[in-house]
């Protein structure tokens, strides 16, 4: 019987398992976990989805994806295909890496995402991998504690939902961590429902199958230049140039969220294009996504220059 297509719409929340091809090792030393976060994180700025949760064990990779226009399966296609080829090299092997199709559960994000995350962040320590879960650093469990950068994390849609405050979402994230240590296999989680594809309440299901309209076609990475340019008064030679200035700082980092978001500039273009470190790039992403949450101005402005760049 033929497989049925995946579920996919911007905003859609899975939990993502890649598994070791009978069971061997995908990783098999600290170098090999840090190429593949190095790939996840080119991944989140090449194609913009984000990361809520994740936890790499010997033999198997979690994570909470939630996917911009890109599918799922080119994320996950770019994503072992890169990590194969260098792992094979590394090791001196030949062949599959991973265990045929990964597996994938669209979830109901309002009602099941803190319940994966937490679930997937104990996991090292069900699977025996570590006898403290605070010492393992392969997972984005310290991350939540805020002990432990991960730029590429985003830890803010369930802190969030916690608390105002990242100081009280942090303490009630932690007991909240602490209640679900001794949580056995979870079906639902690892599972779902509807075939094993979705997991959610009729109406989740209902709404996630309802098939969407195609997405507009966005402007070239040279007109968005183009425009924030031309709205902000400036001029390109501005922005390329050594200045710290702050707003110089700031266009900068509006254009870089609108190519990323919209599919039409990595943040490695974008680094090369105005004679930026990328590590200081990503993480004034960063910063940016976390200011224009708080910035109701801010946003106002970036929406109005997205709906000028999208052409229906």
């Amino acid at each position: 019987m033929a497989r049925k297509p995946r579920v996919h719409f911007k905003g859609a929340v899975y939990h993502v398992v890649l598994r070791g091809v009978d069971d061997g090792p995908i990783f098999k030393s600290v170098k090999d976990r840090r190429q593949w976060e190095a790939l996840v994180a080119e991944g989140c700025q090449r194609f913009g989805h984000k990361i809520h949760g994740y936890a790499w064990l010997k033999d198997r990779a979690h994570f909470v994806i939630e996917v911009g226009d890109a599918p799922l399966s080119k994320i996950m296609q770019n994503l072992s295909f890169r990590y194969t080829r260098y792992f094979n090299k590394a090791h001196d092997r030949n062949g599959p890496l991973f265990h045929g199709r990964y597996k994938a559960i669209l979830i109901d994000p309002d009602k099941y995402l803190a319940e994966l995350v937490r679930y997937i962040h104990v996991e090292p320590l069900r699977a025996g991998t570590t006898k403290k879960i605070d010492d393992f650093k392969w997972s984005g469990h310290l991350a939540y504690l805020g002990e432990q950068e991960t730029p590429w994390l985003t830890t803010e849609r369930v802190l969030g939902g916690m608390a105002k405050t990242t100081k009280t979402a942090i303490k009630r994230y932690t007991a909240f961590f602490k209640d679900g240590l001794k949580e056995e296999y979870r079906q639902d989680l690892m599972q779902g429902n509807e075939g094993g594809r979705l997991l959610g309440d009729e109406d989740f299901i209902k709404k996630a199958l309802k098939p969407v309209k195609k997405a507009p076609k966005p402007a070239t990475l040279p007109q968005l230049v183009k425009l924030v340019c031309a709205e902000e008064k400036i001029k390109e030679a501005e922005l390329k140039n050594e200045s710290r200035a702050r707003r110089e700082s700031r266009i900068r980092q509006i254009i870089t969220y609108l190519a990323v978001e919209l599919e039409i500039g990595t943040l490695t273009d974008l680094a090369k294009r105005f004679n930026r470190d990328l590590t200081t790039m990503s993480r004034n992403q960063r910063y940016f996504r976390e200011k224009l949450a708080e910035d109701a101005e801010l946003s106002k402005k970036v929406k109005a220059y997205r709906s000028k760049l999208v052409k229906s």
